[in-house]
């Protein structure tokens, strides 16, 4: 099968890995993730896709961090001008 994508160098279980994690990152769904890699079980799902998950909910936070913070710095910006 590595022959036939150009992978030789590469083995089956990193190649199943890195698309768990990318498919995971994209926000596919445990379901389809499953039906791509070929995991049988929601838990090995979980554990493959699990940094990848949590890399992708702090970037989102870390986002509406960046937005609260610019709104608290207008309202603190507002209060300090009617004093």
């Amino acid at each position: 099968m590595r022959d036939a994508i150009g992978a030789r160098a590469f083995d089956i279980h990193g190649l199943r890995y890195a698309a768990t994690a990318e498919l995971a990152a994209a926000g596919c769904s445990d379901e389809v993730i499953g039906a791509i890699t070929g995991h049988k079980t929601t838990a090995m799902i979980a554990k493959y896709a699990g940094p990848a998950r949590q890399r992708a909910r702090a970037s989102e936070a870390n986002a509406k961090r960046g937005t609260n913070a610019a709104r608290t710095e207008n309202v603190e910006k507002r209060v300090e001008s009617n004093e």
